[in-house]
């Protein structure tokens, strides 16, 4: 069950369905929130809600949701369940930089979740 989850919110994220893959990994999580996973799905769900901020223009809310989503992440790197974390952490990283850098909204692509090969 969780690994449906876990898939279904890839693709949701990948399709650019921020709020979907939200949803997605908290179903997957809901049953396990205090399990060796906790982490891992809050990190996925926060850089989901940070990409969400973006796209909406929330400073604020974008640059908290990604820190807390890559430092959520950061202990499961470089890869868990399958899902390549490390380029994915990094990107969050180089977003948030350069949101943190610029005084006008920049204008960044967002990232795609990848899984291992064989995942």
């Amino acid at each position: 069950m969780a690994e449906d989850g876990l898939a279904r919110g890839i693709a949701l994220f990948n399709g650019g369905e921020f709020w979907e893959a939200h949803e997605a990994w908290e179903a997957a999580w809901t049953p396990d929130r205090r399990g060796p996973d906790s982490g891992f799905y809050k990190g996925l769900i926060q850089v989901a809600a940070g990409c969400l901020h973006y796209r909406r223009r929330n400073r604020r809310g974008t640059l908290n949701k990604w820190r807390s989503g890559a430092d959520y992440l950061r202990p499961y790197l470089p890869r868990h369940h399958g899902v390549e974390l490390a380029p994915l952490v990094v990107r969050v990283d180089e977003m948030r930089a350069a949101v943190e850098a610029q005084t006008v909204w920049p204008e960044l692509e967002l990232p795609l979740i990848s899984r291992a090969s064989g995942a």
